[in-house]
């Protein structure tokens, strides 16, 4: 497998721009704690509890980008590749967490009329957090948004970053109307688009992990482009994940008669990678007749209960890789 599925600089890019946020976010969480904690203000606790998980969100998703690096061994031939998948799942979950407590503390402060707070230090450690959340946010999108490892750690510096902001406007109708009430029901609404927010990460995240089709390549489009392929007569045992992000294909292909295996291999490498973007594929190349493989064993219900999956197969064939 080549080394090309894994594009060193973008990742190089993303630990600096990671490790940037956590410096960051490390030196101002302790202001925020000290002053959330004199304040009273819910919105500025809730951001500061944003931050701890931040803290940690971003520790984990720099460990991720840390593993992804390493290079493949054996018995590990895909290397950590999706340990950045691994961790923009457990930062969404980590995020959720924080919501459902968020969500749970505004409750309870607006049925007990207990929502009193300081609105003088929310609104200057409001108004820095903001500054702080942002510049993570946008050093880390400009390093690579598209990663979905950086997608989770983009997530909690926004959800910062409205906490931030809701913390701000809770200070001015505080200060200015003394409507102490909405530092609990901005907390509630910033929670609710923070959860959406974290649903597209959970998402895809648990989509990579399960091994499903990329959401940019849907099967049905490879199936197609391969049955144009000239001299294909038919496709069977085709699967489609992705690895670090990028798409992975396994495939058998049986020819025509009287069209070479080779040519064959050729035409439909060259859509998969030039036309689909597949960067990394494994091609069998089937005589006409039956296949020991049309159903695939690791489907087979007869089979499930067996440790060992073998895959015999009683032709010739070839790889491409």
């Amino acid at each position: 497998m080549g080394t090309a599925t894994h594009s060193r600089p973008p990742r190089e890019r993303a630990r600096r721009a990671l490790r940037v946020a956590l410096v960051l976010n490390l030196a101002f969480l302790g202001l925020e704690t000290v002053f959330a904690f004199l304040s009273g203000s819910l919105a500025l606790l809730s951001d500061a509890a944003h931050m701890v998980s931040d803290v940690a969100a971003l520790g984990l998703a720099l460990l991720a980008a840390e593993f992804a690096l390493r290079p493949a061994v054996q018995g590990r031939t895909y290397g950590f590749a999706r340990a950045e998948a691994l961790g923009a799942f457990a930062n969404a979950l980590f995020l959720a967490f924080a919501c459902a407590l968020i969500v749970h503390s505004a409750i309870g402060r607006l049925s007990t009329g207990d929502t009193h707070f300081e609105p003088e230090p929310v609104l200057v450690v409001g108004t820095a957090g903001l500054v702080v959340n942002l510049a993570s946010a946008w050093y880390l999108a400009r390093s690579g948004g598209d990663n979905l490892n950086i997608r989770g750690a983009l997530i909690h510096m926004l959800a910062d970053a409205l906490g931030s902001l809701g913390a701000i406007v809770a200070a001015v109708l505080a200060s200015t109307w003394a409507i102490h009430a909405a530092d609990s029901i901005l907390s509630l609404g910033i929670a609710v688009l923070v959860l959406f927010s974290a649903w597209g990460v959970l998402r895809d995240a648990t989509r990579a992990l399960l091994d499903f089709a990329p959401t940019h390549l849907p099967q049905e489009r490879v199936e197609a482009e391969l049955r144009a392929v000239a001299g294909l007569s038919e496709i069977h045992e085709l699967h489609l994940w992705s690895i670090g992000g990028s798409p992975v294909l396994t495939a058998h292909l049986v020819p025509q008669p009287g069209v070479a295996p080779g040519d064959l291999l050729a035409r439909a490498e060259h859509v998969l990678r030039e036309h689909l973007g597949v960067v990394h594929t494994t091609l069998q190349i089937d005589d006409p007749g039956p296949c020991a493989q049309r159903r695939c064993p690791l489907f087979d219900e007869q089979l499930a209960k067996i440790h060992t999956h073998g895959h015999a197969h009683g032709h010739g064939h070839g790889h491409a890789h």
